[in-house]
């Protein structure tokens, strides 16, 4: 028999699942950059190396870049 602490558990475990599975329907809709061969941070602009597919240099570059289309939707 379940008591108060595995019922709030189960409880916990559902919503975290629903809230993940929401995430995940914004990021497949939300449109992804193509790589550009350097960092996508307008502030930093590093040169990668040919043929990576990467966007940015780090994750500080990679925030700051998100901050920057944030505020520009506003």
């Amino acid at each position: 028999m379940a008591d108060i602490i595995d019922q709030a558990q189960q409880q916990e475990a559902q919503n975290i699942a629903h809230a993940l599975f929401l995430q995940g329907q914004r990021a497949r809709a939300e449109a992804r950059p193509a790589a550009a061969g350097h960092c996508l941070n307008h502030e930093c602009g590093e040169p990668f190396d040919t043929g990576t597919e990467r966007l940015f240099c780090g994750p500080a570059c990679a925030q700051r870049y998100d901050t920057v289309k944030r505020l520009k939707h506003q």
